[in-house]
């Protein structure tokens, strides 16, 4: 069973409860998209099943898209939504988080917020191939995309805040920005002052137990970031794949895949 609520900023989120009705635990997931396109109704039939039958609520959340809106914007953003949340179904409950690709980034830099707060902590992360920090942007590849003209993207509006991209037409827009060297600006970020947009090796120390996957042949996100996520986390676990594409937790068939959820069933 599934419903959606809108939330008082303006984001939408998605709630399957699984068929026990007295369920009181929660994971709440980030979807991907490289901060500028995406949707929270990305989120694979498997994984979401495996959530359920562990007796856990699913919650799937937008978030602000860049370059519509900063990442300042988007990080303010993300953390009222999930105080709404907490205030209106977590409340006391246990929860975790889920993020995938820029929804792990998302995902950890909520973490951090709350860290600094009195607030109550995810009691365990999962990362799907994401990242602690910006500095790889510069230099990230387009997985041999066609060159990306200017003219692709006029039609796309970049102004007014922008929750949601279910066709995913915004993805254009994130191959352009990386084809011209434009995340940084997208992201309204100056590259010497990534601070408050980065995670230290003592804070990923003290995050919640870690569970994090990666493909070593990821061309869009360095494998490196989840290795060390899993590695550098005091109660972190570390589940690699082989030669499989960036996202491949799209392919939910594939046998490595299958072993990664298999392995994050027994996790949890």
């Amino acid at each position: 069973m599934s419903t959606e609520e809108r939330l008082t900023n303006g984001s939408t989120i998605s709630i399957f409860s699984p068929q026990n009705a007295a369920s009181t635990k929660y994971v709440l997931y980030f979807h991907g998209g490289g901060l500028i396109y995406g949707s929270r109704n990305d989120l694979p039939i498997a994984l979401r099943k495996l959530f359920l039958n562990q007796g856990y609520t699913v919650i799937t959340l937008d978030y602000l898209l860049a370059p519509n809106s900063p990442l300042v914007d988007i990080s303010a953003a993300l953390y009222e939504t999930f105080k709404e949340i907490n205030n209106r179904y977590i409340k006391h409950s246990p929860f975790i988080f889920c993020g995938r690709s820029a929804g792990g980034y998302l995902m950890l830099l909520l973490t951090k917020k709350i860290m600094t707060t009195q607030e109550q902590l995810p009691e365990k992360l999962i990362n799907f191939y994401g990242y602690f920090n910006l500095d790889f942007i510069e230099n990230q590849k387009d997985n041999g995309h066609p060159a990306i003209p200017e003219e692709a993207i006029h039609n796309l509006p970049i102004t007014e805040p922008i929750w949601d991209d279910p066709q995913l037409q915004r993805s254009l827009l994130y191959i352009y920005g990386i084809q011209h060297k434009k995340l940084y600006e997208y992201y309204g970020v100056e590259k010497e002052d990534q601070t408050n947009f980065s995670l230290t090796e003592n804070e990923i120390s003290a995050l919640p137990p870690i569970f994090s996957t990666a493909s070593t042949s990821d061309q869009e996100v360095p494998f490196k970031y989840s290795k060390q996520l899993g590695k550098k986390n005091k109660a972190g676990v570390f589940t690699p794949v082989y030669f499989l594409e960036h996202d491949f937790l799209n392919h939910t068939e594939d046998e490595q895949t299958q072993d990664v959820l298999k392995k994050l069933d027994d996790w949890l």
